[in-house]
């Protein structure tokens, strides 16, 4: 390629650093004047984790970079997407009883699954040589901004393996426990309490207390079976049509379809409300036993067991995320995904977001204004536009949480007690509920993406033309 206006380095090949590239790339194909370096971690591309959903938002993203049909090939893609369809069937499972559906969540387009590795694969496949690079073993553990005299010299990387590499833009896509994140805030505190006074000693402590992810108060047993084996113990098994919640106090299981059918994906959540917040104690992922899993659930619904007897190795996540960050970008650094915002699962919007962050800010580095010189301020937009709504999903996504497991103070009248729903709750307030879930949730497919492009464009042309 000829030389690039400014070089890009992605540290973190996960889902967000990947579309980071392809977009990039794509929406400066006219000129391909950015060049572009991914560094990896792991020997090779690869995810934890079993299923991503993804909502008609993040799928207009997919679209507009030319990855439909792809990704068609490993998830099933409704032919009509604006048609409403069911997208989880919500269930007050915690008793012996089957249950009925007490809420159906209508969704435009409905829920596209993908298994996580496949997913990863197929972006892998739609990287540009001709304007990227990948780098793997390369593990991000600080990175150094220049002096304050070379404002427009590369910044710095450095690596766990004791190598250096230099770019002018640096995207941190690497994840709940980012080096990058750890850097920025760092930095960004150094900068607040400078000029000495109170309220810049105050914001540096923030901003320093924000730097590591705490527990939600809740685990996760995952595993992902074979419909075969649903399918022998429950040849009408509902989550093999449709996704899947079945709730009860403080516990609810997600279960839904993946690969096409071929796959069942299972998480299944237990909490503990008054330990958020608080630093998990313990190995973040492990396996454990499936006697372990079935002890969590005595007493539901056959469905449930079920799905639990087709759990041999489960493995046991505990559920951490980030605290609201006040910034996002920093300099001439910025950061997507789960570095800036990550969440709870209760939305499963976390890819979605780190998406929607990859999506916008390539936009904007992309766009013929952004230059070595604006790239501060460019990055200053992308926070503008982007933060805040993650940050609101982020929000949502913990209410969610609240709201499957009836911990949600605007449902006391439910009627607790025992740790299980004492008696049959009215059936007019857990529609109620479902509602409120809903409402909560329908930004996901009522909103678009493009939207959010245009402001962030517009925002940049009104700051950095100014500027000049």
């Amino acid at each position: 390629m000829s030389t690039p206006k400014f070089t890009v380095a992605i540290c973190g090949g996960g889902i967000g650093g990947l579309i980071a590239a392809i977009a990039i790339s794509r929406l400066s194909s006219g000129k391909k004047d950015i060049r572009i370096d991914i560094y990896e971690a792991a020997r090779e591309f690869t995810e934890i984790g079993a299923g991503v959903a993804m909502f008609l938002r993040p799928w207009g993203v997919m679209k507009t970079l030319g990855l439909k049909q792809e990704l068609a090939k490993i998830s099933e893609v409704p032919k009509i997407e604006n048609k409403p369809r069911v997208g989880f069937e919500l269930h007050k499972s915690d008793q012996a009883t089957r249950s009925e559906s007490f809420y159906e969540i209508m969704v435009t387009m409905g829920i596209l699954t993908f298994h996580r590795a496949e997913f990863l694969m197929c972006l892998a496949e739609q990287l540009d040589s001709a304007t990227t690079s990948k780098h793997f073993s390369k593990r991000l553990i600080s990175y150094t901004l220049p002096p304050d005299w070379s404002p427009s010299s590369p910044i710095t990387l450095n690596f766990k393996d004791g190598t250096t590499a230099t770019c002018d833009v640096l995207i941190g896509a690497d994840g709940i426990h980012s080096a990058t994140r750890h850097t920025l805030l760092g930095l960004a505190a150094n900068d607040a309490e400078a000029d000495g006074s109170d309220e810049g000693r105050k914001s540096a402590e923030t901003l320093r207390g924000m730097v590591d992810p705490v527990w939600s108060g809740s685990v996760a047993y995952r595993a992902v079976i074979p419909r075969e084996r649903l399918e022998k113990l429950n040849p009408n098994h509902r989550a093999m049509r449709t996704a899947q919640n079945y709730m009860g106090k403080n516990k609810h299981l997600i279960v839904f379809p993946l690969s096409q059918g071929r796959l069942i994906n299972v998480v299944a959540f237990c909490s503990w409300p008054e330990k958020e917040g608080t630093i998990f104690e313990g190995k973040t992922v492990e396996e454990r036993s499936k006697a372990e899993l079935l002890e969590q659930y005595v007493g539901w619904e056959e469905e449930v067991q079920q799905v639990l007897q087709c759990m041999d190795s489960p493995s046991l996540w505990a559920i951490n995320a980030l605290k609201g960050l006040p910034i996002s970008s920093h300099s001439r650094v910025a950061l997507v995904g789960d570095a800036t915002h990550a969440m709870t699962p209760h939305q499963g919007s976390g890819a979605g977001q780190a998406i929607e962050d990859a999506y916008i800010l390539a936009s904007i580095l992309a766009h013929p204004l952004t230059t070595l010189a604006s790239i501060p301020a460019a990055l200053k937009v992308y926070e503008t536009v982007r933060l805040p709504h993650a940050n609101d999903v982020q929000r949502r996504s913990r209410e969610n949480g609240k709201l499957y497991e009836f911990a949600d103070p605007r449902f006391a009248d439910l009627n607790l007690g025992g740790g299980t729903i004492s008696s049959e709750p009215d059936p007019q307030t857990l529609w109620k509920l479902g509602d409120a879930i809903f409402e909560n949730w329908k930004w996901a497919w009522t909103t678009d993406i493009e939207d959010d492009r245009k402001k962030a464009i517009a925002l940049l042309e009104e700051r950095v033309s100014g500027e000049k």
